[in-house]
């Protein structure tokens, strides 16, 4: 199948636009990075929508993309700086929500729950997110390593099985978490869309969501257009807190007796799993047993959201 960039770019345009029109929130967590860049632009169409931006420290990454925007755009821009402390108190509400003790899940889940948090402090009752626009169009760096045919493959499958922390955090907050990259008509167009558009090369660089770039560079300051994919716990710099939260050797030893683990930190958290849960749960009817922890895991799923194995 052969396609036109200019007309496959104003079909993005105009699907991801009618798409925030749906989705128009109160407030928007801006990360500065290209997918929540590229929907508050998009939400300034229709008005003026709040950005947070969290950050561990004052000097995350995300704070200077993310001013960059704001500032482009005139927004309100309001910072949520948390430290060490917060964090701690945060780790309790996210294991106790989403159920889980993945250490990459909860590193990129406390600067969202704060965030939404601090949204909900701010009086914003919806907020939109950027989640699905590295499923749909290959943000991430090691679907690079694929075949384009593979790389096709893998967003079909995750399409049917993608979940996103941000809804259940949401709720747990009274806050409406949008999510205009998960519309059905974004994901009908975006699984049309051939990986080699997704995946390609500026300036000598490979880059994810190639397609989505090259369609708003007119439209954004270029380095939010070309900055590098970067996962929240980086852009937000709570990847931090890895070296913060850790048992001791001789808990590491003794929590390694229940389940598998990584380390102390992955043993920081299954210690606080099991101050609010007791146990992990066994397999339940059309579930499989993951190998790490004996919990269940969706058959159709390779990645066990409780504790964090792969492939599972």
């Amino acid at each position: 199948m052969n396609f036109n960039l200019k007309n496959l770019g104003n079909d993005l345009f105009s699907v991801l636009c009618d798409a925030v029109s749906r989705k128009m929130g109160d407030g928007v967590l801006l990360s500065g990075g290209l997918d929540t860049s590229i929907l508050t632009y998009l939400m300034c169409r229709y008005g003026k929508p709040v950005a947070v931006t969290v950050s561990y420290g004052s000097d995350s990454p995300d704070l200077y993309y993310a001013k960059l925007m704001a500032q482009f755009l005139g927004l309100k821009h309001h910072v949520k700086f948390f430290d060490e402390s917060e964090a701690f108190k945060a780790v309790r509400e996210v294991i106790q929500v989403l159920k889980t003790f993945d250490p990459m899940e909860i590193r990129n889940d406390i600067p969202l729950y704060l965030g939404l948090r601090h949204a909900k402090s701010l009086g914003l009752n919806s907020v939109v997110t950027g989640d699905g626009g590295d499923e749909l169009f290959a943000g991430y760096s090691f679907l690079f390593k694929l075949r384009l045919g593979e790389v096709e493959e893998w967003t079909r499958k995750i399409v049917e099985t993608w979940f996103f922390a941000a809804k259940p955090l949401g709720e747990s907050l009274g806050v409406e978490v949008l999510q205009p990259f998960t519309d059905p008509f974004v994901v009908k167009l975006a699984l049309k869309i051939p990986g080699k558009l997704k995946i390609n090369e500026f300036k000598g660089v490979k880059y994810g969501k190639w397609i989505l770039r090259k369609t708003f560079e007119k439209h954004l300051p270029g380095k939010v257009v070309w900055r590098p994919k970067n996962p929240l716990e980086i852009g937000s710099g709570s990847t931090k807190l890895s070296n913060v939260f850790r048992v001791s050797k001789e808990e590491f030893k003794t929590l390694s007796k229940l389940v598998r683990l990584r380390d102390p930190e992955h043993a920081f958290y299954f210690k606080i799993y099991l101050e609010l849960f007791g146990e992990v749960p066994r397999p339940k009817k059309g579930e499989k047993k993951c190998p790490s922890c004996g919990g269940g895991v969706d058959v159709k799923q390779e990645y066990c959201r409780i504790c964090g194995a792969y492939p599972v």
